[in-house]
């Protein structure tokens, strides 16, 4: 039972770990990282180079999949620009494969003890502090967890042990990381575990040359289920992912088998290379995977293209997923890069009528086509936020300054609207016919989004009208709260879904008010000028 407790707490604070390391690095080099993937677009080798220094920052080339996935999207990088980054990140998490396979024991012990102090000194005041420090404290308990692995199967006779893994055969063992592989999400996690197994002799190196290649394919396929509902151009990059994983595994398993033919035995030379260092032994049979694909797949850019474009084909949402003004090139004059970014959030103003249904015509609304309007004005959302973040950057004058913070804070209050307006949409979809207190709500709801809309580059009277029509309606709103959970309107499931619309109503109400404020401000900041 020591035994089993043992492996449980060690993969407990292996994942814990992992987790804090890699959440952690993202916030403390999440920025850079996308300038980084950024100059992507010079040439192969370099992003290459680009993918695999931001595999190393992350620790997740599903992530950096992903993000780089986001700005295909808003057009920041093309499908062919971003396959030699998907590439190069899987080699950059290489690097935590070979940290795992050194014995930092004692090391670890003084870590947990730096943390420690910082956390009690309060050396974490600062948001970078915070996140730095969190980044220690996960490299700390991933190695703690590894320290419980290598430990737990001293407590289990080896003839136990024997007997439990004589059934690992080749096929056995790919589909064992395959598993592993899928469910964490990770390739170098998987291997992780492989490198900790190797060090308490539970299994050879033959063994877990084959988990190694499962986990490799089964990460690519991880990829998928992370990218969720993704469609078109975005997804391309996934598959993408896939091939370099696929590629790898061809490649080394093909090596691996002809070595076999030509009576080389593989299996026992590669037990004989790992007799002094069998963990270093299968962190380079990792690096090998991801370098034999990431190299065939850039140098086969074209031909990646075409096929992750035949899985994935371009679809309507990458058209709605682009911004239509700001773009990289426009940061160089801040003041015009400004007037763009005000377009683009203009723009997306004029299209929030589009994500709300029309009860009125009930017939010609299209649930899917307001979904797809959501996830795209939501990329241009996130790429508009990126894009002043990084104009703020850039020393602004006071003015400029001013006018960013501002179109930052409209940016922030878009994405909250635009969500909140998605989900009551969502409610709605849920009726046959819904009730009149819901269509009461959705039709007044919908008149102060159009309202909005026609507001942006209207007279001043408008916006003020606007800010009438949005205060403070609580009063009235907890007048229906009461009648519902009294049970006078409705019952049940129907009393539950009309409170979630009352409270979504009362949020979108506000966050409008909020809305017109900031179109208040711009439009007295232009008169002052």
């Amino acid at each position: 039972m020591l035994a089993i407790a043992e492996l449980l707490a060690g993969l407990g604070l292996l994942f814990i770990g992992l987790k804090l390391l890699s959440g952690h690095l993202q916030q403390a080099m999440g920025r850079r990282v996308r300038a980084i993937l950024k100059a992507a677009t010079r040439s192969r080798l370099i992003g290459l180079a680009c993918g695999t220094l931001a595999g190393a920052i992350v620790q997740s080339s599903n992530a950096v999949t992903l993000i780089a996935g986001n700005l295909v999207r808003g057009g920041i990088l093309t499908t062919r620009d971003a396959i030699p980054v998907v590439a190069g990140a899987n080699i950059g998490t290489s690097a935590l494969v070979f940290i795992a396979s050194v014995d930092l024991k004692v090391a670890v012990l003084y870590l947990v003890a730096m943390v420690g102090i910082a956390y009690q000194f309060r050396l974490d005041r600062t948001a970078e502090r915070r996140e730095w420090i969190g980044v220690l404290l996960g490299l700390a308990l991933l190695f703690l967890g590894l320290s419980f692995i290598k430990l737990a199967p001293q407590d289990v006779p080896r003839e136990t042990m024997a007997a439990l893994l004589n059934g690992v055969t080749p096929l056995v063992g790919i589909l064992i990381g395959f598993a592993a592989a899928t469910l964490t999400q990770s390739a170098s996690t998987a291997t992780i575990l492989c490198v900790a197994a190797i060090g308490t002799g539970a299994i050879d190196l033959s063994d877990a040359f084959f988990i190694v290649l499962g986990a490799n394919f089964g990460s690519g396929i991880a990829t998928l289920i992370s990218a969720g509902n993704l469609q078109g151009t975005g997804k391309q990059l996934c598959f993408a992912h896939i091939f370099v994983k696929l590629v790898g595994c061809l490649v080394v398993y093909l090596a691996w088998l002809g070595a076999d033919l030509a009576g080389y035995e593989p299996a026992a030379r590669i037990v004989a290379l790992g007799q002094n260092g069998p963990s270093f032994v299968i962190s380079v049979v990792f690096l090998l995977l991801q370098v034999s694909g990431a190299a065939a797949t850039t140098l086969f850019c074209g031909t990646t293209e075409a096929l992750a474009r035949r899985f994935s084909p371009p679809s309507q949402e990458d058209n709605v997923s682009k911004p239509h003004f700001i773009n990289d090139q426009a940061m160089v004059d801040p003041p015009s890069a400004l007037e763009l970014a005000a377009s683009e959030t203009d723009r997306l103003i004029g299209n929030l009528p589009e994500l709300l249904p029309d009860l009125d015509q009930r017939a010609a609304d299209n649930a899917a086509h307001r979904a797809l309007h959501w996830r795209g004005a939501h990329a241009v959302g996130e790429a508009t936020g990126h894009f002043l973040v990084e104009l703020i950057d850039r020393h602004l004058s006071r003015e400029d300054l001013d006018l960013a913070l501002l179109l930052q804070d409209r940016q922030r209050l878009l994405l909250s609207l635009q969500d909140t307006l998605k989900e009551f949409a969502d409610v709605t979809d849920g009726y046959e016919a819904p009730p009149p207190l819901l269509f009461n709500l959705a039709e007044a709801l919908r008149t102060l989004v159009l309202e909005l809309a026609e507001a942006r580059n209207g007279p001043q009277s408008e916006i003020e009208l606007l800010l009438e029509l949005t205060t403070d309606r609580s009063t009235v709103l907890d007048r229906i709260r009461r009648t519902l959970a009294s049970g006078a309107i409705g019952t049940g499931e129907d009393a539950r879904k009309l409170l979630v619309a009352v409270s979504l109503f009362e949020r979108a109400v506000w966050l409008l008010h909020r809305l017109a404020g900031t179109l208040r401000d711009t439009a007295n900041a232009a008169n002052r000028t």
